[in-house]
């Protein structure tokens, strides 16, 4: 057994592969041993989701919606005392009781002169999902690819024909060197308000929208790929730096999300104002995506 990054033999290779990370909470979408080998997933821990998972962007996205990592900590809300650089932690401490400490323990004395003073300056936390970019690209990309060999590991042969696959030289290298391209564009927009719930797939309950990816096709049979967190859609091509083919998507087919309603999933909007609740009802089928790329002839 060869990994799809580096190709060399991963046959003794240990670790478990998570397509998304165990960070953002999730925990079932894994790969065999030896589809990714321990070598790349150590680079891809320190190197691509390290910096995009501590990035204040996507940590304030984590500690908003408490979404605990991988040892069960929740992350403090990042923002700033008005004004100043000082940065300061929003978090609910021991005794349930939310406190706002300093990031730094010697700007202790600011923070407590700020309550002090009657917040005149006051505290700001800003939950933005604007991670840098070229960072945020790769860490799409690694997802792309073992989305992509998670199918293939269904198939006589599994990964093995991913390896030796040239269509995927770029994208792999980009990934796993960084070291043949600047940039590898992807799109970035907000499909549904970030309190929108769902049925949960095994209780029934209504839950919030957390997570997910699947790859899809285009007319011009490009392979995309599409990942959702919290409402906010990125989409990219696994077969090279361009998303002209998902802006021909969007635009013949009323910029509908490739996540929602391709999947036959629907955004229902009940109450206003302060009362205003948003639902989607469905239940993420990816083969109700599959079909959809058949039935427009998208698949070859």
């Amino acid at each position: 057994m060869r990994c799809i990054f580096c190709k060399q033999d991963s046959s003794s290779s240990r670790s478990v592969e998570h397509i998304m990370p165990e960070s953002i909470g999730s925990k079932r979408r894994v790969l065999p041993r030896g589809v990714v080998c321990d070598k790349c997933n150590n680079y891809f821990a320190r190197e691509i989701e390290g910096p995009v998972l501590s990035h204040p962007s996507m940590r304030n996205i984590r500690a908003w919606h408490q979404v605990p990592n991988k040892r069960g900590k929740i992350p403090a809300l990042q923002g700033n005392i008005g004004g100043t650089d000082i940065a300061v932690g929003f978090r609910r401490g021991r005794d349930g009781k939310l406190e706002i400490e300093p990031e730094k323990q010697r700007n202790q004395e600011h923070v407590t002169a700020e309550w002090k003073a009657g917040l005149p300056n006051g505290f700001i936390f800003i939950v933005d999902m604007a991670p840098p970019k070229r960072e945020m690209s790769r860490f799409l990309c690694k997802m792309a690819m073992e989305t992509v060999a998670e199918l293939l590991t269904h198939n006589e042969g599994g990964t093995e024909a991913m390896v030796d696959e040239s269509y995927f030289d770029n994208i792999r290298t980009y990934v796993r060197y960084g070291n043949n391209l600047t940039e590898w564009p992807y799109s970035q927009r907000r499909i549904y308000p970030d309190t929108t719930l769902m049925r949960h797939p095994d209780t029934k309950k209504w839950v919030p929208v957390g997570f997910g990816c699947t790859v899809f096709s285009t007319k011009r049979f490009e392979t995309l790929f599409v990942f959702c967190l919290y409402g906010i859609e990125f989409v990219l091509n696994v077969g090279g730096p361009s998303i002209r083919g998902y802006e021909e998507w969007l635009e013949d087919h009323g910029y509908i999300s490739p996540m929602v309603e391709r999947l036959g999933c629907r955004l229902v909007t009940e109450g206003e104002g302060k009362s205003q609740r948003h639902y989607l009802h469905g239940d993420f089928n990816l083969q109700n995506g599959f079909a959809f790329d058949e039935r427009h002839g998208y698949r070859p």
